[in-house]
């Protein structure tokens, strides 16, 4: 071990990403309503974006929980809060509705360029990502806040805690949410009520958005916020134009389907507890530049890829085992070495990318975790899609 290695860092990094394995279970997931995916192209179009919108709103929801426990503006306690609590709540329901929307519309413009659907799917685009992101956020706010405030007061960082357990957590119910939206959206004359609820929605979100206009945190968080993650929520679109590329690997390793969603959640996880951790570090005034944040800050980086890199093995590892109990015949191998290939190949820029972030914006007088989680979850699902077709293009298939 590198002899500044942070072991406190390294097991609380290795409990945090070890959720990443409930990702297998969201591919899971995709695979058992693939036949659903197929009969309508885009179901398609739309799921990975609206993962990316959970890794936003869910990273900023996180990161500034994170910070604010530790900087006592959030009290540890779920009941009788401070004022900025419930407003960085209330600013979280709005800023879903906008990503949301917004990237309904760019998936929509992009798919429609490149032929992948046509007009009259335009009303799907604009309200399922809604309803979807809307019922995932009313359970997982609750679950990231309860998971926060518990490790806080157990003496734990929930800047290396909560964003891995929670975006794995988040992608299992923004998936099932998905699916039953999706369910219901397919059936007859249920588009007329759907788009009635999204309408009322907006309506009442933003009545309660006026009403809260002059306090500063919601101020703030959504002048910095609102066009961060309709930006970084683009890449969600191009991750899913990667994953197509390698389709006929896909179909030849069925394996890797399963850890791609724990490929890209781990990805994220890593520059998440990285970020947050030196988002605080900023706040609470230990470094201020980007050279200090990096020397200071390679032992969290050794202790957080030890535990990634271990991960990545077991992610290979009940591929295999669940592909070999699904009928296919893995490479163990090979499915190993991809993972952990991957996992090594994107862990620098990501690292790199997100302190640069979190200095840069900190020094220009922004909020640090208004960018920080939201644009490395966007750039890590790319970069973990690049990585992969990397890692197969090394190692083969």
């Amino acid at each position: 071990m590198p002899k500044h290695f942070q072991d406190s860092v390294f097991k609380q990094a290795l409990i945090a990403l070890s959720f990443d394995l409930g990702g297998i279970l969201s591919g899971g997931i995709v695979l058992a309503f693939s036949a659903l995916f197929d009969a309508n192209i885009w179901i398609l179009a739309l799921f990975p974006p609206i993962l990316t919108i959970r890794g936003n709103i869910g990273g900023m929801f996180s990161g500034k929980l994170g910070t604010m426990l530790h900087t006592g503006e959030i009290k540890p306690r779920l009941l009788s809060n401070t004022p900025d609590f419930y407003a960085l709540i209330k600013t979280i329901c709005f800023l879903t509705f906008v990503d949301a929307m917004g990237i309904g519309v760019l998936s929509f413009i992009i798919n429609l360029t490149i032929g992948s659907v046509f007009l009259e799917h335009i009303i799907f685009f604009l309200t399922i990502p809604v309803l979807t992101c809307l019922l995932a956020i009313m359970l997982t706010v609750p679950i990231t806040a309860f998971i926060g405030i518990t490790v806080f007061k157990r003496g734990f960082d929930p800047d290396i805690i909560v964003y891995p357990a929670m975006s794995t957590v988040d992608d299992i119910i923004v998936t099932v949410c998905y699916a039953l939206v999706v369910s219901l959206a397919i059936l007859p004359d249920s588009m007329l009520w759907m788009v009635a609820i999204v309408i009322a929605m907006g309506a009442i979100l933003t009545i309660v958005l006026i009403k809260s206009r002059k306090e500063r945190l919601v101020k703030k968080t959504l002048k910095e916020g609102v066009p961060v993650v309709l930006l970084t929520s683009l890449f969600g679109t191009f991750g899913g134009v990667g994953l197509a590329s390698i389709k006929n690997e896909i179909k030849r390793a069925p394996s890797l389907l399963l850890i791609y969603p724990a490929l890209i959640d781990t990805l994220g996880d890593v520059g998440a507890i990285l970020g947050s951790m030196e988002t605080t570090k900023l706040a609470l005034g230990y470094v201020s530049s980007f050279k200090e944040t990096i020397r200071k800050g390679l032992s969290d980086l050794f202790a957080v890829e030890g535990a990634a890199a271990t991960m990545h093995i077991i992610f290979g590892l009940v591929a295999f085992l669940l592909g070999v109990a699904s009928g296919f015949s893995p490479n163990l191998i090979k499915v190993v070495a991809i993972s952990l290939t991957s996992n090594l190949i994107g862990v620098i820029p990501i690292y790199l990318f997100s302190i640069f972030l979190a200095v840069r914006t900190f020094r220009y007088g922004l909020d640090p975790d208004n960018f920080v989680i939201p644009a490395v979850s966007s750039v890590s699902d790319v970069t973990a899609t690049l990585t992969l077709i990397a890692a197969i293009a090394i190692i083969g298939v």
